[in-house]
């Protein structure tokens, strides 16, 4: 006999922890930015949350300072540049702006499991990490410039996926995997009436479909590029901080400069789209000077069309001499919007797009900068209507083995996600067109079909193909929609 299972009680089962430590005493202040590393550690203790704390990019001269008086530091965290220095080192700079060296003899001398491993393998497989938990030591040689080395490093991440379990449970509560991604960043999506759901699909829906490659040709970018304004208080850039480390993503709180963002042509740092898979630019509305976006656009063009990035290299005087190579990541970008007004909208603007069309145009922007660059953006989503996310949080966090078996599950649904091409075929505009599939195939893939039972009815009647339409024109949850 098959028993039903409130949906809401799946915060129970073990692949969930608590966001608040049990047992262990901890001030606001040190608690304060954690929830990215909830996911990750199993066995909370205070000495893991000072590690944390003092890893913290605003601790970084006390950080540099009881590394000096100790002469060892332990950080948790994630590295943003790496430089090559010699054949026997490299130098990374971390989460926390402290630059250590990972230098081959050191290590291998700390870590007997390295003997065979060269430090271009070292080097290969410390950019992948999503968390990286280091032991730094101090040295000062030459008793005037004290350098930092690494003594051992780990992977937080490196963990066995459970999908096996993760899978039954999703199967036990018939919950979906929107649904149960929203779950693990410690959204409850069970206990509201339908018109509550629908304004947090309105929400949520365009941000979790921000995320997931996927592959449809070699000419054009596996990521789907968000734009979304909501007014304050929506969770928007807590979403995606909660995420920063489960899926490599890093937040910029303006428009980066190509220095940043692609390469410092001068010392050949790399930027930041070689350390992460998605960049999210808060507060987007509020940073729109006419050439700072006109910098930034051009930087960023093919990047965010093809996933194509040009490097200079050299000296001013030959910095004209470019390489290209090919990279593809997610682009997304978060502002406010004040209450719009309901009588400017029956008539006069038909879509989100239109309508952030003419708040560019009011800002001063040049329609011949903007135009492109809201071409490469897949869906733009404007709700303007109150919502208090925190009527929904919970005091729980999917733990990472199971977190992480859930992202390559939605990946692989997504990939193995049909389409009715039929329901497209209207679409004239290529790009228009190519996003509205991607949109589709990651609607079904997400669970979302409306007739779960059967896969090939549920395509046939294409209702996720209409809402996809809908999300890439700019009409899912916009008033005049």
């Amino acid at each position: 006999m098959m028993t039903d299972y409130d949906p809401k009680e799946i915060f129970n089962e073990p692949i969930f922890m608590n966001t608040i430590p049990e047992n262990i005493d901890i001030s606001e202040e040190k608690y304060e930015g954690i929830s990215p590393y909830l996911p990750f550690i199993r066995d909370w203790n205070s000495n893991i949350i000072d590690i944390i704390y003092w890893s913290k990019p605003e601790k970084t001269q006390v950080f540099e300072l009881k590394l000096l008086e100790k002469g060892s530091m332990e950080f948790i965290g994630r590295i943003t540049e790496i430089k090559v220095k010699s054949s026997e080192e490299f130098v990374a700079s971390l989460s926390n702006n402290v630059e250590v060296i990972f230098k081959d003899d050191i290590l291998k001398k700390n870590n007997p499991d390295l003997k065979n491993k060269s430090l271009s393998e070292i080097l290969d497989e410390v950019e992948r990490v999503r968390l990286l938990y280091l032991n730094i030591i101090a040295k000062d040689e030459d008793k005037k410039n004290p350098k930092f080395y690494v003594r051992t490093y780990m992977d937080l991440a490196r963990v066995e996926l459970r999908t096996k379990e993760l899978l039954e449970i999703k199967e036990r509560y018939k919950v979906n995997w929107f649904d149960l991604f929203l779950c693990a960043i410690g959204i409850n999506p069970f206990d509201l009436n339908k018109d509550e759901y629908k304004l947090l699909k309105y929400m949520y829906l365009p941000r979790v479909l921000s995320l997931f490659p996927l592959k449809f040709s070699d000419d054009f970018t596996k990521y789907t590029h968000m734009l979304q304004f909501t007014r304050p208080g929506t969770g928007k850039t807590t979403f995606y901080s909660k995420l920063m480390h489960i899926m490599k993503i890093t937040i910029f709180g303006r428009l980066p400069s190509r220095t940043r963002l692609v390469m410092d042509a001068r010392t050949g740092t790399l930027g930041a789209i070689f350390y992460n898979d998605y960049i999210v630019i808060d507060a987007f509305d509020k940073n729109l000077d006419q050439k700072i976006f006109d910098d930034f656009v051009s930087t960023v063009d093919s990047g965010m069309a093809q996933g194509l990035w040009s490097i200079e290299r050299g000296s001013a005087s030959t910095k004209s001499e470019k390489d290209t190579f090919k990279r593809d990541v997610g682009f997304t970008f978060l502002g406010n919007v004040d209450k719009i007004n309901n009588e400017n909208l029956v008539d006069m603007v038909k879509t989100s797009r239109d309508w952030l069309s003419g708040e560019l145009k009011k800002k001063g922007l040049d329609p011949k900068t903007y135009g492109p660059f809201l071409n490469k953006i897949a869906f733009v989503s404007i709700i303007d209507e109150d919502f208090d996310v925190n009527k929904y949080v919970v005091d729980k966090v999917m733990s990472v083995p199971y977190f992480m078996a859930m992202i390559n599950q939605i990946k692989q649904d997504i990939f193995r996600a049909k389409y009715n091409s039929i329901k497209l075929s209207d679409i004239k505009d290529t790009r228009e067109r190519t996003y509205t599939i991607m949109v589709a195939k990651k609607l079904r893939g997400l669970g979302l079909s409306t007739i779960a039972d059967d896969p090939e009815i549920d395509i046939q009647q294409g209702y996720l193909e209409e809402i996809a339409k809908d999300i890439v024109k700019g009409t899912f949850g916009w008033k005049n929609g």
